[in-house]
């Protein structure tokens, strides 16, 4: 009889790969091979069908984009190269983006990658830890010509996401049970902001400003440094317009001194 650890490795590679595999994993049961396979394909049946669900609370956009089928069959397809590491199903699937980026079959919608990048930034979003109190009291009370030096904190729940694709959009159309205007411009890139406020996540379209403004302060950049970066990629940013959408935001936490750097997100 093989070892434990043995066992266990057949097992492994009876459910992700049958075959061979389980043939191998049957060796090691003591009752008829065909009660066994029975039993087999009931474990399989669950594995793949928890991580498939898994994938599917994850990626409900990409599923929307094409179809059921397709979504399920290229879910099992990663389940196969890329079995759960964590008993945690809400860390599985981070790396669906790089496999559905050279997934044969998809190559042809070549945004369905960014969308998957999407989706999983709005996923580690929505479970981030949650933010410190917001402390913006020196930003309220520091005279205009002493705030050049200030740095700041940004929340915890928040990403940012460059592409060549209009994802805001794309995301938009394909929201659950979205009934607007379906018209998408594919010659578009974009921005995005995926920010968590009231116990949901936004996706929302920053200007080119703004998204260097934003990616400056999360730099610990001063507010004059991050100012300028913003300024030179776009000419008509509004630097008291961007502050009043990130504080309102909630992206803005806290607000320190010049001598005094942010150590982390707040």
């Amino acid at each position: 009889m093989p070892a434990l650890r043995e066992v266990q490795a057949r097992f492994f590679d009876a459910m992700v790969l049958g075959g061979i595999a389980e043939d191998r994993l049957l060796s090691c049961i003591e009752e008829p091979a065909a009660t066994a396979r029975k039993r087999i394909a009931v474990y399989r049946r669950s594995i793949f069908g928890n991580l498939v669900g898994a994938l599917l609370a994850t990626y409900p956009v990409l599923a929307r984009i094409v179809g059921l089928p397709f979504f399920r069959e290229a879910a099992r397809a990663y389940v196969r190269v890329q079995p759960s590491v964590s008993g945690d199903l809400n860390e599985y699937g981070g790396e669906f983006t790089d496999f559905i980026a050279a997934y044969p079959y998809g190559r042809e919608l070549g945004f369905l990658a960014d969308v998957t990048r999407l989706e999983w930034l709005v996923q580690q979003t929505y479970y981030a830890p949650d933010p410190a109190p917001a402390d913006l009291s020196l930003l309220a009370t520091c005279p205009p010509e002493d705030c050049d030096g200030l740095r700041f904190g940004l929340t915890t729940g928040f990403a940012r996401l460059d592409s060549p694709w209009p994802l805001v959009d794309i995301w938009r159309v394909n929201a659950e049970h979205y009934q607007g205007d379906m018209t998408v411009d594919f010659s578009r890139g974009s921005k995005t902001l995926i920010l968590r406020r009231d116990g949901l996540v936004h996706v929302e379209a920053l200007g080119e400003g703004e998204a260097m403004f934003v990616d400056a302060l999360a730099e610990r950049r001063t507010l004059a440094d991050a100012a300028g970066l913003a300024l030179q990629a776009e000419a008509s940013f509004d630097l008291g317009a961007a502050l009043a959408r990130l504080v309102g935001a909630g992206v803005i936490r806290r607000a320190l001194p010049a001598d005094q750097t942010a150590g982390g997100q707040a």
